[in-house]
């Protein structure tokens, strides 16, 4: 199929899922061919998947051209996975979804027709129900959206994950950024363009559990933070200055205090938790700040997004 002729394509990352690609490939195939015929492209990015993940999508690949295949070198995370496949779309409109099929991929074509209805550049779609996760889960994603929503140079939409639709000049303007440690929920706002949003329930997983640990999501929402504001590190600078002009306070309290009552100064016990504080805080702030240097240590050296070791059905 001529590259220019395709309207439709769908990115879908995949990190050990090979008890689901098999099944997103027959869920999502019927849908795309009921709407566009055969003008339309899937394509999967196996992240360095260790389980039977690239057997499954080579077989799928080896009996449909219009699906292609990216095989990354290794884990380099959802973020690059993403990148990766929105890198080798051709279609003019292109939508983003999850392998485990928690959002339903009916929604997807809706969300095109929205867009088209809208006249608008990018539709995302927002949760109104997550089904199947568990309430720690619901509660950690609620605040972090709260919090990065209220630091960030640019509004991150609550309730809200990769899954959207875009018209093609986004994701050009996505795939110009050079940035190497990426966060795509940031960026998919930071782009601009007009988004509207497109509300939908969340199904449970059909099959599987998450990829997602404790561990990860924090590493997640460091790199969401630390990508797009420095206000942590503005905290830092005015929490100093405050602490400093309050001991010159206290320190001239003490002065004034013995020169006109004659009190010693005392209190060994304060002392040592006003160190105590303060040592903490700037231990705190000390690893603020080198989150933001490990952020430009990691960028200086330019290394690409990603390793692609094989490609199917790609020219």
């Amino acid at each position: 199929m001529n590259p220019s002729e395709i309207t439709f394509s769908v990115v879908i990352p995949a990190y050990n899922e090979s008890e689901m690609v098999q099944y997103c490939y027959n869920k999502i195939t019927p849908i795309l061919e009921a709407k566009f015929k055969n003008s339309y492209e899937i394509v999967f990015v196996d992240d360095g998947s260790k389980d039977q993940t690239y057997l499954e999508l080579k077989k799928i690949a080896n009996n449909d051209t219009k699906v292609k295949c990216i095989i990354l070198s290794r884990n380099f995370g959802k973020e690059a996975a993403m990148s990766a496949g929105l890198f080798h779309t051709k279609g003019k409109f292109i939508s983003v979804i999850d392998c485990d099929l928690q959002d339903p991929p009916e929604i997807m074509i809706n969300m095109y027709d929205y867009l088209l209805e809208q006249n608008c550049d990018v539709v995302y779609g927002v949760r109104t129900e997550r089904l199947g996760e568990t309430f720690l889960k619901k509660l950690t994603a609620n605040l972090f959206y709260r919090f990065i929503g209220k630091l960030s140079i640019v509004e991150i939409p609550r309730n809200t994950g990769d899954f959207r639709v875009m018209k093609k000049e986004v994701v050009v303007a996505i795939n110009e950024l050079v940035e190497t440690q990426r966060f795509m929920k940031g960026i998919f706002a930071w782009v601009g363009f007009n988004q509207v949003k497109f509300e939908y329930r969340r199904e449970a997983r059909v099959s599987g559990t998450s990829k997602f640990n404790f561990v990860k999501l924090w590493n997640f929402a460091l790199e969401g933070i630390t990508s797009f504001t420095d206000i942590p590190l503005k905290v830092a600078t005015y929490l100093g200055f405050f602490l400093s002009i309050s001991s010159i306070f206290i320190m001239f309290s003490y002065i004034i205090k013995y020169l006109i009552v004659g009190d010693k100064i005392q209190g060994f016990l304060t002392l040592l938790i006003s160190i105590l504080f303060i040592g903490g805080v700037q231990l705190m702030f000390l690893g603020i700040i080198g989150e933001y240097l490990g952020r430009t240590f990691f960028e200086s050296k330019r290394r690409p997004v990603y390793i692609a070791k094989e490609k199917m059905n790609i020219k």
